[in-house]
């Protein structure tokens, strides 16, 4: 089994995902991260600021099969529609592209 951390870009519905734990990842550094793909969005500085926080704190750690891992959109924010992600990853219910029988574990840390 593998871990990553999971991003959601709630402008975009674009995602990503980090190799390891969440504890591996001080915030300034995933604010970095999330601060370089918000840019493209063109928002001003308060609403980039609201949005930056907002998905660090959502950042979910998941724990998946190690052959499903090359799968993630680890390289670069891909759109959600154009990825794979296991089932229940993401919070709200929303759907994924993966098939029945995969699934994913929820790291409670």
């Amino acid at each position: 089994m593998d871990l990553a951390v999971l991003l959601k870009c709630p402008v975009c519905n674009a995602v990503r995902a980090l190799d390891g734990r969440r504890s591996e990842y001080s915030k300034q550094d995933l604010y970095a991260r999330v601060k370089t793909h918000l840019r493209g969005h063109d928002l001003n500085e308060p609403k980039m600021a609201i949005r930056k926080y907002g998905i660090v704190s959502d950042a979910t750690e998941i724990v998946i099969p190690s052959e499903n891992y090359q799968q993630l959109p680890i390289e670069e924010w891909t759109e959600r529609d154009d990825t794979w992600l296991p089932d229940g990853s993401l919070s709200g219910g929303e759907g994924s592209l993966s098939a029945p029988e995969s699934s994913v574990e929820i790291s409670s840390r």
